[in-house]
């Protein structure tokens, strides 16, 4: 059985594609914060490791995997059609990525 990560950020890069602009996905599950690359969501969705999601609206949206039109996969949510609209909306209101508290925003972490 999968376990169930919720999403809470996804670190970008400058990429005019949105299919490559998600470089990692994190959160926290039981007050121990995660990252998993784009690569490793994708891995972990198709052996069934893990299960993402994310909330909107007081729903959650479970993480799916998607075919570029070049063929490559992407991680999209369940609402999102053809783009991850949704998931690259996990950056904060202002345009900047989120951040807690004393640590750098998730788009500058290495």
């Amino acid at each position: 059985m999968a376990m169930l990560l919720k999403v809470k950020w996804v670190d970008v890069v400058d990429q005019s594609d949105p299919y490559q602009r998600i470089r990692n996905i994190g959160g926290v599950s039981h007050k121990l914060e995660w990252k998993h690359s784009h690569d490793q969501a994708i891995q972990s969705i198709e052996q069934g490791m893990f299960c993402y999601y994310v909330e909107k609206d007081a729903r959650a949206l479970t993480l799916k995997i998607g075919m570029a039109p070049n063929g490559s996969k992407f991680l999209k949510t369940e609402a999102d059609e053809d783009h991850p609209r949704l998931l690259l909306s996990l950056m904060d209101n202002s345009g900047s990525s989120q951040s807690k508290p004393g640590q750098e925003p998730p788009s500058s972490r290495h």
